[in-house]
């Protein structure tokens, strides 16, 4: 089950299989809002809740905080709905800009998130065995359909303890060689021959980070446009990852013009700040 919340004073809204990781942002995100609520009066710091007429007072300033996020909370948690899904955001089709560390909790959060075993998807990595092995412990079952493609030499391999034998799995393997364009057409043409009035495509891109450390960013830029473009014209739901850490903020700012939205993804929460 996924929980979310969306913010009423700003665009804030989160997302998380866990209902703890639910709570824990909603009352940061609140007590941010509300830091002028907060006053210090000698030794003790009061509080006065801005939706009723509760207030509270306590010698320990982390007691006081702690009380006033719990208030806080008690307000904002009928608004948690059950069952949303980021791509709700988007009317279920188009591109999601995720801002993680490729290959970390968060960004593996965001893939089960948005893969489901009613989806034909499409995997475009160099980890296979750890795309697989994720899609196998974090899905109840496979989708009805899981696409590959990659470089990797030996895309298969590290697979011993995970029998794919029944599982209905295709691997695309490119040459390393292989410019942008090519890339662009082969996930197209994979899009093209499963896609269906009554089919659901999603494509995890992972390599984004390889591709503008490769080539220039504004071939990269092309690339993305185009492919997104060709997305869309299919209905199918994208989401690439990119981690934040590693690229100057002008960087994020223009790849992320090309997107419907942009999330962060950290350890069990999904986040759009807005």
């Amino acid at each position: 089950m996924v929980y979310n919340w969306r913010c009423r004073q700003c665009e804030f809204a989160v997302w998380s299989a866990n209902s703890g990781e639910i709570r824990d942002t909603v009352q940061d995100h609140l007590l941010d809002h509300h830091r002028q609520r907060l006053s210090k009066e000698g030794f003790q710091v009061s509080w006065s809740c801005p939706y009723c007429d509760s207030t509270g007072i306590d010698h320990d300033k982390a007691t006081a905080l702690q009380t006033f996020r719990s208030h806080l909370f008690g307000h904002a948690k009928q608004a948690t709905k059950t069952g949303a899904r980021v791509s709700d955001e988007i009317g279920g089709t188009g591109n999601v800009l995720v801002l993680s560390a490729p290959e970390s909790t968060g960004a593996d959060t965001a893939r089960a998130h948005f893969l489901s075993p009613d989806d034909v998807a499409i995997l475009v990595t160099m980890n296979v065995s750890k795309r697989l092995h994720l899609l196998n412990r974090r899905l109840q079952e496979w989708p009805k359909r899981t696409i590959v493609v990659t470089t990797s030499g030996d895309p298969l391999a590290n697979l011993d303890d995970l029998d794919v034998s029944g599982i209905p799995l295709e691997v695309v393997q490119l040459d390393k060689g292989l410019g942008l364009a090519g890339l662009g057409e082969t996930i197209s043409r994979v899009i093209a021959e499963h896609n269906g009035p009554d089919v659901d495509v999603s494509v995890e891109f992972d390599v984004l980070s390889e591709i503008i450390d490769t080539f220039e960013l504004e071939r990269v830029f092309r690339f993305i446009h185009l492919l997104n473009s060709r997305i869309e014209s299919a209905n199918a739901l994208s989401h690439y990852y990119c981690n934040p850490e590693a690229r100057s903020k002008p960087t994020i700012n223009l790849i992320g013009e090309l997107f419907d939205l942009t999330i962060t993804a950290t350890d069990e929460r999904l986040v759009l700040e807005g």
